[in-house]
């Protein structure tokens, strides 16, 4: 009997002593979050706590009464419950009463919940003989991709065989002509893709000269048949022999390499037009000919003769603008001055 009320009084004061200490926490001053740092997969969950601190250094668990957000637009939080969405470096905010405290999270793909194969026209049409390369892609539920995933590749329908090129990528060759499939694995996720061989293409290059060949020559013999004569049939072995080469050895000319001039030049060939203008009007002003006007004609004409003779793309396209704006300012001038200065005859 004296046991039990020991370890009743026992219990009591140590009841006492924590509703004591709780009572003894002051207003919250800061808080944290925790774990500060955090790596997760995809899907996959975060729990967070926060405890505050008073001023007086003493400490309590505010989880319950924290308001939680993230920036990750794929994630999801249920109250201190963050689930991981997109992949990529992620913030989860704690808010407490004005008081905030920010965790970082990264976000990595989860397991793959999908497989994709390119090309996928589906079906892919490969002449038989010929070869394409398949490529697989991997996604986890959230649609990331996932990398570094081996995949082992089939072909059904006995249409052909297929090489591994890397842990993604294979090679399909057409060896029977029909139709099959391209099949990628990796774990539980399978994907395919129909296959179509078909006939390999004609491969006479000259198809159209040997038409023209043909045809010509039943002419020129229906022409020697019909008695024609030699002319007619010479005419007509001139004009096979023309279609003949004209289909073999007429191909399209490469354009001429252009060698532009920099940009510089053309500053350079702007600032000479003028000192040329300035110092060309200078003495016919003084002399006053009758011809004054055609020294700025002819270097306006020669600056913009350069400017299109000389630029293979349109280098300061504003340039024959200025030239010809400098032309007629300088020229205006000119004719002004000389009008005001020359005697009325």
């Amino acid at each position: 009997m004296r046991t039990k009320l020991l370890g009743g009084f026992a219990a009591l004061v140590l009841l006492l002593s924590l509703a004591a200490r709780a009572q003894a926490v002051g207003p919250i001053t800061s808080f944290s979050i925790n774990p500060a740092e955090a790596l997760v997969a995809a899907g996959q969950t975060q729990t967070f706590t926060t405890p505050g601190r008073d001023a007086s250094g003493a400490t309590t668990d505010l989880t319950s009464n924290t308001v939680f957000s993230t920036t990750d637009p794929s994630g999801k939080l249920q109250a201190n419950v963050y689930t991981g969405g997109r992949a990529g470096s992620w913030v989860v905010t704690a808010t407490y009463a004005g008081l905030t405290a920010d965790a970082q999270v990264t976000v990595i793909p989860g397991s793959i919940a999908d497989l994709t194969v390119n090309p996928n026209s589906n079906p892919e049409f490969v002449v038989n003989g010929a070869s394409r390369t398949f490529t697989a892609e991997a996604f986890d539920a959230f649609n990331n991709k996932i990398s570094n995933v081996v995949v082992q590749w089939t072909v059904e329908g006995g249409v052909g065989t297929i090489t591994a090129l890397s842990d993604s990528s294979a090679r399909f060759t057409a060896t029977k002509e029909g139709a099959g499939r391209v099949a990628a694995r990796s774990g539980d996720e399978v994907s395919s893709i129909d296959v179509t061989v078909t006939t390999a293409p004609a491969t006479n290059v000259n198809a159209t000269t040997n038409a023209n060949k043909n045809a010509n020559t039943n002419i020129s013999t229906s022409n020697v048949n019909t008695g024609g004569g030699t002319a007619a049939t010479n005419a007509n072995d001139n004009i096979n022999a023309g279609n003949v080469n004209a289909a073999e050895t007429t191909t399209t000319p490469e354009p001429a390499a252009c060698q532009p001039w920099p940009k510089p030049t053309w500053i350079w060939l702007f600032v000479g037009y003028l000192i040329l203008l300035v110092v060309s009007l200078y003495p016919i002003r003084a002399a006053r000919p009758t011809w004054w006007w055609v020294a700025p004609l002819v270097l306006t004409i020669a600056a913009l003769w350069l400017y299109f003779q000389y630029r293979c793309y349109p280098v300061y396209p504003a340039l024959p603008y200025l030239i010809l704006l400098s032309g007629i300012i300088a020229a205006s001038w000119y004719n002004w001055q000389r009008s005001s200065t020359q005697p009325k005859l």
